[in-house]
């Protein structure tokens, strides 16, 4: 059975209060026990600032995917002329988009809301297109309509508009006995139409051992000085707050002056005020009452387990959670003798006439006096609170449905609705409602329409960004490691997914597919336009690409995304920028620092190493970022298989010559742009050093000039060994680098700071051997398969190029033959598994001749 639930109580005012809280546990009871039942969470856009919440506190339960958004126009001012017909087109956009998900049944966790907001709750106003079941709370506003109703109506207008809607449920979940039978009562249904399925508290309400002196501080905190009753109350009727101060101040002086009325339950001061005159209307002092305006839970806690006795005088609840809240946390409890109350508390001995002060008078004094009576009630508060369970409320919810939808397959007589349907029945209802609107409103409804009702069986999108490479390929390592995923992902499309390549500017808002690209980079892939992106809720968005100035233009973009439901993560091949800012360009630590912020919003990061994850995380620890919850930190090696990362290709003229040059003495390579970073300046003045000392080596440079290197740059391009044992290529294609690599002795890796190190990899699948500085993510990649050496100065690294050659001529020194190494293939594998969030299966590594079968395996948390 396919449940979708209507979220709304969730999203609008009520997520703060009760019915918020009802909400969250009843969902997550109904995923702890849903079987083989799949739920799927309705949310409404309008309420942009729940989505990422909700998200988070269902993701480590219910995929992506299964929490979905529907949009429609605002309906403005709901007292404006056009706002009713606004409402009843967004009605019907909602109810079309439920259809489009094929529910078997739709669960409204609360139907009345939408009195002050954006909220929009209907019942059939598609017609009959899915059974409903609605949780079934209270009707206190009829039975009190001289409060809520008579002075107000416009909202009882609303009201009864509702209650019709209430009327068209197929079930009601009611969360007490007396809701139960209230609603047949006032709906006049049948009991077969409403089942009792209770509810529970959290598990946060337990008793807890606080020590004396942390008790003391939490108490003074609070303003409250005594041992306290407390209450929860608001100045609503119902409530009864006054009555009960009443009764307070008729208990015996000497018991009344040892306690204090600890009130709970309301925010707003001119309630607060309210209350106060209340307490000195019935002779209170006002050292006897302490208001504390909202309570979080942890608060309530404390104060459930630090007073003395809780009173709950309210005549009129659906449920009355205060009562179950303080007995699960030890609390000995009185309450009202009406509605639900008596159920909750289980115990006739702990109730009273709320009614009668003289009722509730003797019952504060026989709690606050009688041991063996506080002893009883405290006995019984245990056992009884254990009868609430949200699991119960969920398999009896579960059931209810399960009798529904089957009870409904067994009579139908209507063919099933084709999967296109929602959208004609949505377009046509609205069009019946008013044919004739101006152009703006129709490209609104069109846009809300469009982002709203879906293709149920669509194959979900891999958006890979590729921003900086559309926009220009400078050939760089990163733009190597774009290239090569993304031609294996298209190549090898991920079961389920369409991959799309996108792109962005920094000048417009949005991302736009990049079809022609990819149909001139990749053969076999189809030319498209280069038309803005759709999406829904269960895509992914990998910004592949390292283009931070696009992702800050785009950052709002990026985040509506997030709420609607796509999974959003960035690749990162290192942190240097932020920890190492001197060897960069001004001002490029604080346009990365940006960047590490803006996709620390998201949903995660894949690295190219562990190095590089663990760094990352160690730097937003150390600066206090608050990451998401679900936040994810994973990683995957990169390919070494130059051949299939879109190579470049085309040899010089005299390339033939220069390669044999090589093999006339040891060659020494560097592959790298030159940079601070790299090492450069150290391992020329090594080889200067070598040279000076009589030993006949080359050193080869391949790589562009990069920042703050000019100084070097000039004393390369003047030096007198230049094109006699020192040789710098500044743009040469990837295949003359291949062939360059199998030319040379030994790679030398003299780089300070790397994400991953991609040269040695390239270099051990042509059994290069190689001399590395020795730094954590040389030793991550290289491991034994590669000399090390110590030092910045010219001298530490002649010694480690001395002693090399000496164990090279001897056969000693280390190999890179067995070195593993994986392919861009396996390379884009390990993303995928990362982003699927699949487990990741070992790879194998390869060697030049293919005979040794290495085994990798990469873990997808750090």
């Amino acid at each position: 059975m396919r449940i979708v639930i209507d979220m709304q109580g969730m999203q609008t005012a009520s997520r703060t209060r009760g019915i918020g809280r009802y909400t969250h546990s009843f969902v997550r009871a109904l995923l702890d026990n849903r079987g083989d039942h799949e739920i799927l969470l309705a949310l409404n856009g309008l309420f942009p600032d729940t989505l990422d919440p909700i998200r988070s506190a269902f993701c480590d339960v219910l995929p992506m995917e299964n929490i979905r958004v529907w949009h429609a126009p605002n309906p403005g001012d709901r007292h404006g002329p056009t706002s009713a017909l606004r409402r009843e087109r967004a009605k019907i956009i909602r109810e079309a988009f439920l259809a489009s998900l094929q529910p078997d049944i739709v669960h409204v966790t609360s139907l009345f809301e939408g009195s002050n907001d954006n909220a929009l709750v209907s019942i059939g106003a598609l017609g009959e297109e899915f059974p409903t079941s609605v949780t079934h709370y209270d009707f206190i506003p009829l039975h009190h309509p001289e409060r809520f109703l008579t002075p107000h109506p416009i909202f009882k207008k609303w009201y009864h508009e509702q209650l019709d809607q209430l009327n068209k449920a197929n079930l009601l979940l009611a969360i007490s006995e007396a809701s139960a039978l209230d609603a047949i009562k006032t709906l006049k249904l049948t009991n077969a139409d409403v089942v009792n399925v209770s509810t529970a508290c959290s598990k946060i309400f337990r008793p807890v051992d606080i020590k004396e002196n942390e008790k003391d501080n939490f108490l003074f905190r609070l303003g409250i000085k005594k041992p306290f009753i407390l209450v929860s109350g608001t100045v609503e009727p119902h409530k009864n707050t006054r009555r009960f101060f009443s009764a307070f101040s008729k208990i015996p002086e000497k018991i009344r002056q040892q306690y204090c009325i600890v009130l709970i339950g309301n925010s707003m001061k001119e309630h607060q005020v309210i209350q106060k005159r209340w307490a000195r209307d019935a002779g209170l002092s006002d050292e006897e009452i302490v208001l504390t305006g909202y309570i979080n839970d942890n608060d309530l806690v404390y104060l459930y387990n630090t007073c003395t006795l809780l009173a709950f005088p309210s005549f009129d609840e659906g449920f009355g959670l205060p009562i179950l809240e303080a007995i699960s946390c030890g609390a000995i409890s009185i309450g009202s003798n009406t509605a639900s109350i008596p159920e909750v508390a289980g115990c006739e001995d702990a109730l009273f006439d709320p009614h009668d002060e003289i009722s509730i008078a003797n019952k504060l004094e026989q709690s606050l006096t009688d041991c063996e009576f506080r002893a009883a009630l405290k006995k019984h508060g245990s056992v009884q609170a254990r009868k609430f369970s949200w699991d119960d409320t969920a398999l009896r919810s579960l059931q209810a449905m399960e009798r529904l939808v089957a009870k409904r397959k067994t009579r139908a007589t209507t063919p099933v609705l084709k999967r296109t349907e929602p959208l004609d029945l949505c377009i046509d209802a609205i069009a019946r409602l008013s044919s004739d609107l101006p152009k703006s409103d129709r490209i609104e409804l069109a846009s809300s329409i469009s982002r709203s009702i879906i293709d149920p069986i669509g194959k979900r999108q891999l958006l890979v960004d590729i921003s900086e490479l559309w926009r220009h390929d400078a050939r760089t390592g990163c733009q190597r490691v774009t290239r090569s995923i993304l031609t294996e992902v298209l190549k090898n499309q991920p079961c389920g997914f369409r991959v799309e390549p996108v792109y962005a500017t920094i000048h417009r808002a949005g991302y736009r597919y990049a079809r022609s690209f990819a149909a001139r980079m990749v053969e076999g892939v189809s030319p498209g336009e280069d038309a803005p992106i759709d999406y829904r809720a269960g895509d992914i968005f990998f910004g592949l690409d390292f283009q931070p100035s696009i992702v800050r233009s785009q950052r709002n973009y990026l985040l509506d995304l997030k709420r609607n439901g796509v999974d959003i993560r960035f690749f990162v091949h290192d942190i240097l920028s932020v920890v190492k800012p001197d060897w960069f360009s001004h001002g490029s630590d604080e346009v990365f620092r940006f960047w590490l912020e803006t996709i620390g919003l998201f949903n995660g990061i894949i690295g190219n190493s562990k190095t590089t994850v663990d760094a990352l995380a160690n730097w937003y620890h150390e600066n206090s970022f608050s990451l998401p919850s679900h936040f994810r930190f994973d990683w995957a090696h990169l390919g070494a298989d130059i051949e299939n990362s879109a190579p470049s290709v085309g040899l010089p003229e005299g390339s033939g010559w220069f390669l044999d040059r090589l093999a006339l003495r040891p060659t020494f390579l560097m592959v790298s742009t030159i940079e601070p970073r790299k090492g450069y300046a150290q391992a020329l003045a090594a080889l200067e050093e070598l040279w000076a000392r009589g030993t006949d080596v080359n050193l080869v440079i391949v790589g562009k000039q990069g920042w703050k290197m000019d100084a070097l740059v000039h004393k390369l391009r003047a030096h007198p060994e230049l094109h006699k044992r020192l040789f710098w290529l500044e743009g040469i294609s990837d295949e003359y680098l291949e062939k360059i690599y199998g030319a040379a002795t030994c790679l030398i890796a003299a780089s300070e700071g790397e994400g991953f190190g991609l040269p040695l990899i390239e270099a051990a699948r042509h059994n290069l051997p190689i001399l590395a500085r020795d730094i954590p993510i040389f030793r991550e990649v290289a491991g034994a398969h590669a000399a090390y050496f110590d030092g910045s100065s010219p001298s530490a690294l002649a010694d480690a190029v001395q002693k090399w050659l000496g164990a090279y001529q001897n056969g000693e020194h280390p190999r890179s033959d067995d070195m593993p190494w994986i392919t861009w293939r396996q390379s884009a594998e390990q993303m995928m598994a990362a982003l699927l969030r699949k487990p990741v299966t070992q790879s194998s590594g390869h060697s030049k001749d293919q005979k040794h079968q290495r085994e990798r395996s990469v873990p997808l948390s750090a």
